[in-house]
């Protein structure tokens, strides 16, 4: 009928028919590690991909006929530059976990639509990309709530480092064993023949992966020394500026050149990050989101400073070496 506008849903793809080799299929970045840990014979979560498009971006868009069941869904991101060689874009798009069958429709299209926005711009800017909207695709995934989870990332083949969801941290070798997560990090790293950034949850029927891409930023070697303060060496760089305790992304203290002083960072921090001398959070590990991002846009960071907004004040100056995990007030 003429002026009536046809719709075409699409029919999610199941990760064993996605082919991690070929360019043309529209999964996104962290659906083609999945689908290389999956060829590799590695444990991951029940998975379909939506690809990307208009249809996964609007509501009813995704025909989940395939999928009904009882339980829970992840809904992640897979978008077209997510988990790349150089840029992974960490936690900058949308993740909804935990969610019922009847909101999977709508999630599916808030995720889908996560590629454009404030703080994806800002990321670009500040690591000299095309400031563009990106393409998302999506990644449906069994739920089951993890007894523990944690990232690895690897140094060089044979070590790595590993830290816990919890906030424990351990370093973890072949020569010095450490455990059965450190081993399967590290059979992981050899069966692919490349250094490894993994995610992984440990379920009650045992370890599964749920995320594989490669180390964009080498992680920093903890060095000897440091000043007053001293955390974990984070992002690698030196910068001095004045200092910023910010209570929220629109702190109205926040002006760029600034050093971000925080507890802890997330996707929607990237802006201030991106115009930051440098940035110290009071939690958190070399491998933690602020660290990850850190690395990426080439801001000196150091986390873990626990008394850091306990001896840091908006208004001071400071200077943060992120390759010595130190941090200096440098005037008051």
């Amino acid at each position: 009928m003429i002026g009536t506008r046809i719709v075409r849903s699409v029919k999610p793809i199941m990760l064993g028919d996605v082919d991690p080799e070929d360019a043309r299929t529209v999964v996104g970045g962290k659906a083609r590690g999945l689908a290389v840990l999956r060829r590799h014979g590695f444990r991951v979560p029940e998975t379909w991909v939506v690809p990307a498009g208009p249809a996964a971006a609007g509501p009813g868009g995704t025909d989940l006929s395939g999928l009904a069941g009882p339980g829970l869904w992840a809904v992640r991101s897979s978008a077209s530059v997510e988990d790349d060689p150089v840029h992974s874009f960490a936690g900058l798009f949308r993740t909804e976990l935990g969610v019922g069958f009847g909101g999977l429709p709508a999630a599916i299209a808030r995720v889908a639509r996560s590629g454009g926005g404030e703080r994806v711009r800002a990321y670009q800017a500040r690591a000299g990309l095309a400031v563009r909207d990106v393409e998302v695709a999506v990644v449906l995934q069994r739920y089951e709530p993890p007894r523990d989870s944690g990232v690895w990332i690897g140094r060089d083949p044979e070590t790595g480092r590993l830290e816990w969801a919890s906030g424990a941290a351990e370093e973890w070798t072949a020569a010095g064993g450490g455990g059965p997560t450190g081993r399967a990090c590290l059979g992981v790293q050899r069966a692919l023949g490349a250094v490894a950034d993994l995610e992984f949850a440990v379920l009650d029927s045992g370890l599964v992966w749920v995320q594989y891409r490669p180390v964009t930023r080498p992680v920093p070697e903890p060095a000897a020394g440091g000043g007053p303060l001293t955390g974990v060496p984070a992002a690698p760089g030196a910068a001095e500026g004045p200092v910023v305790c910010a209570s929220d992304p629109g702190d109205p203290s926040w002006h760029p050149g600034s050093v971000l002083v925080i507890a802890g960072t997330g996707p929607e921090w990237v802006p201030l990050m991106a115009e930051a001398a440098a940035v110290v959070t009071t939690s958190g590990g070399s491998l933690c989101h602020a660290a990850i991002v850190a690395r990426e846009l080439g801001v000196p960071c150091v986390t873990g400073v626990g008394d850091a907004l306990a001896l840091l004040r908006t208004g001071m100056r400071a200077e943060v070496d992120g390759g010595r995990g130190a941090v200096r007030v440098t005037g008051r």
